[in-house]
């Protein structure tokens, strides 16, 4: 696959987080100086974590101001110990992420 296809699957992911938190493209948020964490409810080293962390720096490059982008694997329950945590803390302002 070529890097094009990341870039621009980084784009969507970017596009479905302002979706997730009500943003539009003319009231996009600037992350600069943020965090963003990225909850992966499995285990590290298994396909959902080698994803996340592929794919953490392009959604950095793809997010306005460019924040961090951190993954946090929190396995448990078959996904719900991390599920609940994300339902848990979440807030609206795009700071954290779930990944499935």
């Amino acid at each position: 696959m070529s890097r094009r296809f990341f870039t621009s699957a980084a784009a969507l992911a970017a596009a479905g987080l302002m979706a997730a938190t009500g943003l539009t493209t003319a009231q996009a948020a600037d992350f600069s100086g943020k965090t963003i964490e990225w909850i992966i409810p499995f285990s590290e080293g298994g396909g959902s974590d080698k994803w996340s962390r592929f794919y953490a720096p392009l959604l950095q490059e793809a997010l306005p101001g460019k924040p961090a982008i951190v993954v946090k694997n929190m396995p448990g329950a078959g996904s719900t110990k991390g599920a609940n945590f994300f339902a848990e803390r979440a807030k609206p302002d795009g700071l954290t992420i779930l990944g499935t």
